[in-house]
């Protein structure tokens, strides 16, 4: 197991190199750079241009102020940013640990949601199950940032008392900073829960088919103790692959999310910075989630082999 894991690990500093090269790469090809951004409608000359480049090493090639980049974020420093002129890591902790809070209640909340309605609809069928299905296929045609949009305006006209865009930090108050991060995290759960939800009730009814299930109700046991020891434990392996992969989808759709609800997250951080071509922002924002998902991915790996006796990595 360990051997596997510090495999994984090793994997990952190829992956995490070539995503920076790529998004060092796209940034670039965007049109307009942090110069003409900061100008913004105001009339300024080529020449002062000119110097702000000069002045932010953008007047070099691209390779030299990569490599220059690279070099220094091996030392644990992604640089200054241009809007603010402070660290980049220094302003993408704080807001790193607030989408990872958002995100986490978000991930709870689609776990639960989705293993909930995929059992049910297992297990129940019938009326049950179509409406299940119906609920699922409604919420994967609507995009998150749109039922954002209708939770806001529904909060809004039902619940006035309810502080929609009034973000709480834990520090100051950890009960209404987990109670002002439950929208957006429900916002974000509810299209994550349907891939979720379906994979769970497919899982369960291939368990259900399996011999040893048969066997076990032959043996007259419970209801309660086949799902239990037989057919949830024996569905998780893909459902925890699920989850996992959702990682990606919640942390990309917390970028909007955040901007709707106001949350000071890297995700409201990551808008703000393409908006200005703050370029540090940008390449520190896309290696640490790009690290946090490949960092999920090994921990689901890891889980497989607790959950299923069968997989081994020795």
């Amino acid at each position: 197991m360990m051997r596997m894991v510090a495999l994984r690990l090793a994997l990952t500093l190829p992956i995490l190199l070539g995503v920076s090269m790529v998004a060092f790469a796209l940034m670039r090809a965007l049109p307009g750079d942090f110069a003409q951004a900061s100008a913004g409608t105001t009339t300024i000359s080529v020449e002062a241009l000119d110097q702000i480049r000069r002045n932010l090493g953008l007047d070099r090639p691209i390779w030299a102020q990569y490599l220059a980049w690279l070099g220094n974020a091996l030392q644990g420093d992604l640089g200054l940013s241009f809007a603010t002129r402070r660290p980049v890591l220094g302003e993408l902790v704080p807001r790193f640990l607030v989408t990872a809070e958002l995100t986490l209640i978000a991930g709870l909340m689609a776990l639960t949601l989705g293993t909930c309605t995929g059992l049910a609809s297992a297990r129940l069928r019938g009326r049950v199950d179509w409406i299940v299905r119906g609920w699922n296929s409604l919420l994967l045609a609507v995009p998150n940032f749109v039922v954002a949009t209708l939770i806001v305006l529904l909060a809004g006209l039902y619940f006035p008392t309810i502080g929609i865009f009034t973000y709480v930090p834990f520090a100051e108050d950890p009960v209404a900073n987990v109670v002002s991060l439950l929208l957006p995290a429900l916002s974000l759960a509810l299209t994550v829960s349907v891939t979720i939800s379906e994979n769970t009730r497919a899982a369960v009814l291939e368990v259900s088919s399996q011999d040893y299930v048969m066997v076990a109700r032959a043996k007259g046991l419970t209801a309660s103790a086949v799902l239990r020891d037989y057919l949830v434990r024996n569905a998780l392996t893909p459902v925890i692959t699920v989850t996992g992969l959702q990682m990606a989808a919640l942390l990309g759709g917390s970028i909007l999310i955040e901007t709707i609800f106001t949350i000071p997250g890297m995700g409201q951080y990551l808008f703000e910075s393409v908006t200005t071509r703050d370029y540090p922002a940008i390449q520190g924002i896309v290696l640490v989630a790009a690290s946090v998902v490949l960092l999920v991915n090994v921990a689901v790996d890891i889980a497989y082999a607790r959950v299923d006796a069968r997989v081994s990595y020795d």
